[in-house]
């Protein structure tokens, strides 16, 4: 018996063999993984759904330039192989040390050493300190927020379809 044969192979049903394209319709099947596409597509969507719920409103309110206006003073550098993140402090324009451990969500300037400061919008619920200009952040978690749910939707509406057939009631 070949590898892709049409015969089922022994101890299995006809379904769980591999075929090769057939010559009369021109579809192949291909062979089942073992790694549950859709199982995988669904955590990663859900883990992304979450992640996004958690940055978009501070990503919104930066974008309409809503929050608390100040500075990001870089406190420490940290580098991990040859990516090198700074973390800050937020400071209010009376000197009032809003966070003491935030990120800034925008681009460095160039030569930035401890105590260089940025102008800064924080908008609150997260220690994420955005450029004073705005940020178009709230753009790209839009998409992937949709991305996402398309992933989640892909990954089970097959399982809720089934349950909600199973669930409705006969006509007799």
């Amino acid at each position: 018996m070949s590898l892709f044969s049409s015969e089922p192979r022994p101890g299995r049903g006809a379904a769980a063999s591999l075929r090769s394209p057939s010559a009369d319709t021109g579809v192949s099947v291909r062979p089942r993984s073992r790694m549950p596409g859709r199982l995988v597509v669904a955590g990663l969507s859900a883990v992304l759904l979450v992640t996004i719920a958690s940055r978009l409103m501070p990503a919104i309110r930066a974008g309409l330039h809503d929050g608390t206006r100040g500075f990001w003073v870089a406190t420490a550098k940290s580098c991990a192989q040859s990516a090198c993140t700074w973390t800050g402090k937020f400071v209010t324009h009376g000197g009032h040390v809003l966070l003491s451990s935030a990120q800034y969500d925008g681009r460095l300037p160039a030569g930035i050493h401890v105590g260089t400061s940025v102008g800064g919008l924080f908008t609150g619920g997260s220690a994420v300190v955005f450029p004073a200009t705005g940020s178009d952040l709230w753009i790209w978690l839009l998409v992937a927020l949709v991305v996402s749910a398309l992933g989640l939707y892909w990954s089970s509406h097959r399982l809720v379809r089934n349950y909600l057939r199973k669930r409705r009631p006969t006509a007799s």
